[in-house]
Parts: C-alpha cells; sequence; structure tokens
C-alpha cells in the first residue's frame, strides 16, 4: 500500500510553484501537517522590502511564522464561528438570517429571507465584494444584487456575519446595545460590532489551539505584498477591523496550519458531525480549490489580493490521509493570480510512493 511522503510533497510543490509563472515569487512559506502535526516546512525568498518591517523573526525573509494579511482565508475562520453558532441556537442551513440582523438597517424582506446555507456558499444573491458596513446596510436597504441567486463569490456574504455574530452570541444583549447607541452614537455601535466579531473568533477558535492573539490589523513584524519581475512595488497592509469577515485576518503560515490540523484531526474546533456538514456542503470552502484527489476529495480555500503591481495570495486546503497544507506568498505575478490549489493538488497526488 502507498504512503504519503510529506518530503515528496515538500519538493513537488516547490517545483510545481516554480512554473505557475513567468516570474517567480519573491517569497512564500508553506506547511504541511499530517496526523494533526507538524510534517515539514518550506520558505523561499523574502517577505518584505521596508526597513520598519522585518524586525523579528527572519529579518526581512520569508518564514512560516512570519504573519501576512491570510486575505480571503478569514472566511474558512468564519465559517467555522458560524457553525458554532448555529449549534448554540438550533439554526439550521435553510433558515432565513432576518432575525439575526440589526434592527436598524430596515432590510427589506428578499435579504431578510437569505438563508445560512446560502451566505456561507455565496448563493445569496450578493455580488458586491465591499465589506464596510456603509455597502452593507445599502445592501439590506436596496435588496438583492440578483434574485435569481446564481452562485456568485462576493465577500460582501461573509462581511454581513460580521454583523450577525454579535446577535447570534447573544441576541437580547446585542439589541439593547443598539437601543442605547442607535442612532445618536450609530458609529459606535457599528464599531462595537465589529470588535464582538474579533472577540468570539479569538475566545472560541484561537485561544483553544492556542494562538494568542489573532488580529485584523497588522503586527509590526508583517509581511508586505510585492511585485515581480523587475516591479519593486510594494504594499504595506492595513488596519481590516472595520471591514472583516470575508477577509483581513493577520496570521503566519504557521498559525493557519495550526487552525487547519486542529479542524481536521480534532473536536477542538468542530465535533465530527458539524465538520461533516461544513464539509459536505462546501461551507467556507471553495469548490474550486477544493480538488477531487488520486486519494479523494479535498476541501480548499484561497485568499489574494492586489493592489496595482503588488500583491499576495494564500490557501489552505484539507486533503484525504489527514494532511493539511497552508501557503503563503508575498507577489503576484501581474497577469493573474497562481492556481496554487492545482498547483498543490498535482504536486499531493505525485506523493504517495
Amino acid at each position: 500500500m502507498k504512503k504519503f511522503n510529506p518530503a515528496t510533497f515538500k519538493e513537488e510543490l516547490k517545483k510545481n510553484i516554480s512554473k505557475l509563472a513567468i516570474t517567480q515569487p519573491r517569497g512564500y512559506s508553506f506547511v504541511i501537517s499530517q496526523n494533526g502535526r507538524l510534517a515539514d516546512t518550506c520558505s523561499m525568498g523574502i517577505a518584505s522590502f521596508s526597513s520598519a518591517a522585518g524586525a523579528k523573526i527572519g529579518g526581512n525573509l520569508m518564514h512560516p511564522d512570519k504573519e501576512t494579511n491570510v486575505a480571503s482565508v478569514t472566511k474558512t475562520f468564519t465559517a467555522v464561528a458560524v457553525i458554532k453558532l448555529m449549534e448554540k441556537n438550533n439554526i439550521k442551513l435553510d433558515d432565513a438570517i432576518g432575525q439575526w440582523l440589526p434592527k436598524y438597517f430596515n432590510a427589506v424582506q428578499p435579504v431578510k429571507d437569505i438563508t445560512f446555507r446560502q451566505l456561507l456558499t455565496h448563493r445569496s444573491g450578493i455580488s458586491q465584494s465591499a465589506g464596510k458596513i456603509e455597502f452593507i446596510k445599502q445592501m439590506a436597504l436596496n435588496g438583492l444584487d440578483n434574485p435569481a441567486k446564481p452562485k456568485k463569490y462576493a465577500n460582501m456574504n461573509f462581511a454581513l456575519f460580521r454583523v450577525m455574530i454579535p446577535y447570534m452570541i447573544n441576541k437580547t444583549a446585542a439589541q439593547q446595545v443598539e437601543a442605547s447607541l442607535v442612532p445618536g452614537q450609530t458609529a459606535t455601535f457599528e464599531n462595537w460590532l465589529s470588535i464582538q466579531y474579533v472577540k468570539y473568533l479569538q475566545e472560541n477558535i484561537f485561544t483553544p489551539i492556542g494562538i494568542t492573539e489573532a488580529l485584523c490589523k497588522p503586527g509590526p513584524d508583517c509581511a508586505q505584498a510585492l511585485g515581480e519581475g523587475e516591479s519593486t512595488a510594494a504594499y504595506t497592509h492595513f488596519d481590516w477591523t472595520q471591514e472583516s469577515g470575508g477577509g483581513g485576518y493577520y496570521l503566519s503560515t504557521m498559525e493557519m496550519a495550526r487552525f487547519m490540523a486542529f479542524l481536521g484531526n480534532t473536536e477542538k474546533l468542530l465535533t465530527n458531525e458539524q465538520r461533516e456538514m461544513m464539509d459536505k456542503n462546501f461551507l467556507g470552502w471553495d469548490t474550486e480549490d477544493s480538488f477531487m484527489t488520486g486519494h479523494g476529495q479535498s476541501y480548499g480555500k484561497d485568499g489574494a489580493l492586489q493592489w496595482g503591481a503588488p500583491g499576495m495570495q494564500t490557501l489552505v486546503v484539507k486533503y484525504p490521509g489527514n494532511i493539511e497544507l497552508s501557503i503563503s506568498v508575498t507577489s503576484w505575478p501581474g497577469d493573474d493570480f497562481r492556481n496554487l490549489a492545482e498547483a498543490a493538488m498535482f504536486a499531493y497526488n505525485d506523493s504517495w510512493e
């Protein structure tokens, strides 16, 4: 019987990443886990051009413990939080979200009728990428972008959970805070919503798995987003707290790997039944990143951000055989983002010996 070889996976993935674009990444890091334990790591290149950054871990070199913006991998964290709170409130996937929205949103009925399943799988009829609350409020008042509700990837689906999670934690308490601050101090209330989202994830996802501080704002040792080839463009990240949910967490590759190992191999984050529901329905996973491998279905989620020439990319994947992969890339090629999930799938298939 063939066995998975992490060392082969490492070399195959390095080879495949090098083939994905004419230019090479400025830097990248990946972590391989097997059976919930660290199996291997790899880091190449740089994390930053800035002399202000990189003062701690690895200097300006990329490193598994170097913090980066994980972008849309945040959606997987949000999905786990929502699944936990659905259990707490006896919410079913096809239940409507209306009762968990702020009253002052005055949401129209088609928005109230969106189901949890539809939000978690990008089939809500929302097509906007914006995560700031002013755009969410506008959507709630104006209605769905496409009432036919085709699958349409949109950050707002998960940014909306940032607003809903405080009500799912304690609906009565959230309503009381809303009543005390709206309309006179609406901005204060909206800031409170975002803080409650981050606090809940810290207390119920990150702290239980040994990540003592996970924030939606960059720390002093955060990798930049960089250009490739002749481009020396660099972008320094900013605070995403007020538009988080669909993106914006700052974690290292090793911290993403820790999350994936606990999610895939323990019941610390989700019960076996909850994890089965998450996987079966692709809640917080992207079908485009979840390839059928030679050993069964994988479950993946990528993240990508780009500002002109500089950009960055992330990926987490759960493979058959209790194997997980987490990747951070500090740059992009300037044409289209690398298909890291496909490159990783081929490397995974070639690593059984």
